[in-house]
């Protein structure tokens, strides 16, 4: 079966692929590693072959903002940090343990000047990601949250049934329990379609959130070689 990644690379020209294959290298991250750490320079790019990525930012409260996921098939990076040549505002957790594929950005960013494939795919990526983050900002602006519930669900329906609640709330921008009660509501309602879509308990959502006595996050600033490591 073929990879995401080399699928990925089926969008550029022969040459401009082969320069991808050999700048990428393939890393292992566990389950509640961190690939950025607010506050660090962004120094990799990774491509999600296997996993699910969640981008957050901490407020001074020290509440925890959901402003992306990434999962197979996405890039994944502290962007416009890189692009600023600034210090991240946020952090990438792996919430899965995760497959990439790795590369140095200054190394990356190398490639992309010397090649004009590339920089349309680029190009094409930066694009889509406007469009994401403006989507997202009209989102929060202008829809309640019950509307940005099931935007969620009609944008995220492969991921919905990957995440917990807790990270769904912080994505809508709503407490837990509040996502509960409209969760009620709409399944009350028999709009079966987004009902569906997230219909599962969450009696482990501490469970999957890692949240057990003693332990900690690491961060994955040496995410391990996938030929090292253990499947």
């Amino acid at each position: 079966m073929t990879s995401h990644f080399e699928h990925f690379l089926d969008q550029l020209p022969a040459a401009d692929a082969d320069r991808g294959r050999r700048l990428f290298r393939p890393a292992l991250v566990e389950r509640g590693e961190l690939l950025v750490r607010a506050g660090d320079r962004p120094e990799r790019v990774g491509f999600v072959e296997r996993g699910l990525f969640r981008l957050y930012q901490t407020d001074a409260a020290g509440t925890e903002r959901t402003l992306a996921f990434r999962a197979e098939g996405e890039l994944v990076c502290a962007y416009s940090a890189a692009l600023r040549h600034e210090p991240s505002r946020l952090t990438i957790e792996a919430l899965e343990p995760a497959e990439l594929m790795i590369a140095p950005r200054s190394t990356y960013d190398a490639l992309v000047r010397a090649s004009l494939g590339w920089q349309a795919l680029v190009a094409r990526l930066t694009e889509a990601l406007y469009l994401r983050v403006e989507q997202r900002q009209t989102e929060l602006l202008l829809a309640d949250a019950t509307e940005r519930y099931r935007l969620f669900l009609a944008t995220h329906e492969h991921v919905a049934g990957r995440l917990t609640q807790r990270h769904i709330a912080s994505y809508v921008g709503i407490t837990p329990e509040a996502l509960s009660r409209i969760r009620r509501r709409l399944i009350s309602i028999n709009d079966d379609g987004h009902a569906a879509a997230y219909r599962r308990e969450h009696d482990d959502d501490d469970a999957r959130d890692g949240n057990r006595p003693g332990r900690s996050r690491r961060t994955a600033a040496a995410a391990q070689p996938a030929d090292k490591g253990t499947r």
